[in-house]
């Protein structure tokens, strides 16, 4: 009987490995496939029985109809979105992701970029440099936080590591999420709202929901709109939930001082339209980064990848059953 065989591909790792040391043990080998072309990837890995997929290029439904072996495909990370779920699951492939490999990066990074914002580094170095010193920015920019209110969209497990860290910092912190209830959210020290009494009432907001049909282009210009003169926006969940013309008019009229992106519509992103503008502060898809996250991330996928073919449950499948 031939090994059971786990392909790696569409990642940027430089071998694999913490996959195989994971895998190894089990009697499972692991093929490094991450260098390769889609094309070439998908033709390496025809045999596989365990497929760990990278941000590279998606597994479409022609994609997994080359993958006759496959019983699973696991997501470096927390996105499905360039997954056919639909049609591995057509196929009885089990589908997993990562959710909880980079919480506290998330966590951090968003803040970073709330606090940086709320404390003017976004314009102060500039300003220095150019000969500027002291009161360069006018003093309303910068409020006392404690007498401000936070907006946290998505109360899941990143934005409750927000809401945590948050507490100690601004006035009041509310939270919009569909699914979690607001006797949870209470628990957590924050105010359940409709997403649109968040967006009015909230100076800094920040966004920690997945792409999915329901969340895409969720922030428009109606909600734009509906924000308070002058707020601050950050982002390091998925760049399509926001509907990035809009927001380049709120930023271009003033409405809104501000925008951290860490994720965009099209990455990397044209040089020539948000990242140009001087009210956003971006940075390259790295909220997540970390020397220990990606031990944490390369280590879960591949321990999920053993689970499902051992025949066991696995950790966070995204299909039904």
């Amino acid at each position: 009987m031939a090994a059971l065989r786990v392909a790696t591909i569409g990642h940027r790792f430089p071998d694999a490995a913490i996959e195989a040391a994971v895998l190894g043990p089990l009697g499972i080998e692991t093929a490094w496939l991450g260098p390769l072309t889609r094309e070439a990837a998908l033709i390496a890995a025809a045999d596989a029985h365990g497929i760990l997929l990278g941000t590279g290029f998606a597994l479409d439904a022609e994609a997994i109809r080359l993958l006759p072996q496959c019983r699973a495909i696991i997501r470096y990370g927390v996105g499905v979105d360039n997954v056919d779920v639909a049609a591995a699951v057509r196929r009885g492939m089990i589908v997993c992701n990562v959710p909880d490999y980079s919480i506290e990066e998330v966590a951090n990074h968003s803040i970073a970029l709330l606090m940086g914002f709320a404390r003017g580094l976004d314009v102060w170095p500039a300003a220095l440099r150019a000969g500027r010193w002291g009161t360069a920015l006018p003093a309303v920019r910068l409020r006392r936080l404690s007498r401000t209110t936070l907006g946290v969209v998505g109360a899941g497990r990143i934005g409750q590591a927000v809401i945590a860290r948050a507490l100690p910092i601004w006035g009041q912190v509310l939270a919009a999420d569909p699914v979690i209830d607001a006797e949870r959210i209470s628990a957590l020290g924050a105010r359940k709202v409709p997403l649109d009494t968040l967006l009015a009432e909230s100076d800094f907001i920040t966004l920690h929901v997945p792409s999915a049909s329901g969340t895409k282009g969720m922030l428009g210009a109606r909600e734009f709109g509906l924000m308070k003169d002058r707020a601050v926006l950050v982002n390091c969940s998925r760049g399509d939930i926001i509907d990035e013309s809009a927001l380049t008019a709120a930023l271009a009229d003033g409405r809104l001082a501000g925008a951290g992106l860490d994720v965009f519509a099209a990455e990397p992103p044209p040089l020539d339209g948000l990242v140009a503008m001087p009210q956003v502060w971006p940075t390259p898809h790295v909220a997540w980064l970390s020397a220990e996250s990606i031990v944490d991330l390369r280590t879960r996928a591949a321990e999920e990848a053993g689970r499902v073919l051992a025949g066991e449950r696995p950790r966070y499948s995204v299909t039904p059953g």
